[in-house]
């Protein structure tokens, strides 16, 4: 199983550290347009490689903090349903066509409910390798900036594929239990995990509790390199194992593979 892993570095937009230092929309737009464009260059250069499963960051199309835009980023945030789809989930439906891969990418997107109301998810959109969606997870676990717009998911997700059962988590999900277990419970046998924060403690106490490999995928923050708890993109094998990782300053396409999941052995290019 030959896994890419595309992890972006982040620009302005992400600016964590200085939470309320303005941004004005139409700067928003622009770095947003900036980073979901590196994120298809960097996921371009899987076409053609043979690659099973593709995983992006979480949140491609981040629009920015409420707080430094000093209004409602929902206008930013594209809409999807079968009828009618933003054409950033026409691109990415074209890119798993192309590189005839399993894609998992998290996407900002809003939908409506079964009652018709209109909701804005952090989520993980699946596609199939002939570039079908296959499935929605809604981030379950929002962080406290995130719960000003966003609305969380409340079931988990288990696909179906051809290199078996595929949990999905994104990024602060991973630190709590019920996702990776229910997934576990699902009959999963991996996780593909979007994801800004990836910390390698919580990761692996997923891993012991459930067996569960892991393929994530990582952005290095705008203002430092990954560093401390937190570590870049990795393929682990549900022992612990560590079969491949990305560095820790740029960006970047890991490919890695997989063998077998809890008993097999990895290699990276």
């Amino acid at each position: 199983m030959k896994i890419a892993l595309i992890q972006t570095k982040q620009n302005a937009l992400y600016s964590f550290h200085k939470p309320e230092e303005p941004i004005s929309v139409e700067c928003a737009k622009a770095l947003q347009k900036e980073m979901t464009e590196q994120c298809f260059t960097l996921a371009r250069e899987a076409i053609g490689q043979g690659c099973d499963l593709l995983v992006t960051t979480e949140a491609i199309n981040f629009c920015g903090l409420e707080g430094a835009l000093r209004t409602s980023c929902e206008a930013l945030i594209p809409f999807y349903s079968e009828e009618k789809k933003d054409v950033l989930f026409l691109r990415l439906s074209e890119l798993a066509r192309q590189a005839g891969s399993w894609l998992v990418a998290g996407v900002y997107n809003k939908r409506h409910d079964e009652r018709g109301n209109l909701h804005c998810y952090n989520s993980a959109f699946i596609y199939d390798r002939e570039g079908r969606l296959h499935g929605i997870y809604d981030k379950m676990h929002l962080t406290k900036e995130e719960s000003i717009r966003l609305t969380p998911g409340n079931k988990i997700l288990v696909a179906e594929t051809d290199m078996g059962r595929m949990g999905v988590a994104v990024c602060y999900d991973m630190q709590f239990q019920d996702v990776c277990r229910g997934c576990a419970d699902a009959g999963a046998e991996f996780m593909a995990v979007p994801s800004w924060g990836w910390e390698h403690g919580y990761g692996m106490e997923r891993i012991k509790e459930t067996g569960l490999g892991i393929a994530v995928a990582m952005a290095v923050p705008y203002w430092m390199p990954i560093e401390g708890e937190r570590m870049p993109s990795e393929l682990i094998r549900g022992d612990g194992t560590v079969l491949a990782s990305a560095g820790q300053e740029a960006a970047e396409l890991l490919i890695g593979t997989v063998a077998e999941w809890k008993n097999g052995y990895g290699t990276i290019n």
